[in-house]
């Protein structure tokens, strides 16, 4: 019994692995900006031993990826951006699904009120596709 204990949890430490490894490197896709323009956004992803980390690389400055889990083919995590003029954060959530060559995101602006009661709120939600580079 104790056996069949240690290779289960053998096998999701090593499921996790396989699936750090699976975007391990540059991912760089579009999203839409304001007015509708596509902007370019890339992510960077690392497994540091047995943690996962990420940046999102900016036009000026780059922003570390907080709270990333990964669970068989599913990815989520946020980031905080600071405005520059008054200093307000804003909060954006991104999940998706991870295949071997892209990764389907959708970004979610965080405490947007919902629409109503059972209503989740869509202002600014946007799906995109980021492909590997690395």
């Amino acid at each position: 019994m104790k056996r069949a204990a240690r290779i289960l949890v053998g096998g999701l430490v090593l499921s996790l692995a396989l699936s750090a490894a699976d975007i391990a490197g540059l991912w760089t896709g579009q999203i839409s900006g304001r007015g509708g323009e596509k902007q370019d956004i890339s992510f960077q992803f690392k497994l540091d031993k047995n943690s996962f980390s990420g940046k999102m690389f900016g036009d000026e400055f780059d922003v570390p990826v907080q709270n990333l889990r990964i669970s068989g083919d599913r990815i989520t995590f946020f980031i905080t951006t600071t405005n520059y003029y008054d200093a307000t954060q804003t909060r954006f959530d991104f999940s998706g699904t991870i295949t071997a060559k892209e990764i389907q995101l959708t970004r979610e602006r965080a405490g947007v009120k919902a629409k109503g009661k059972d209503e989740k709120a869509k202002n600014g939600d946007q799906t995109f596709t980021l492909k590997r580079l690395t």
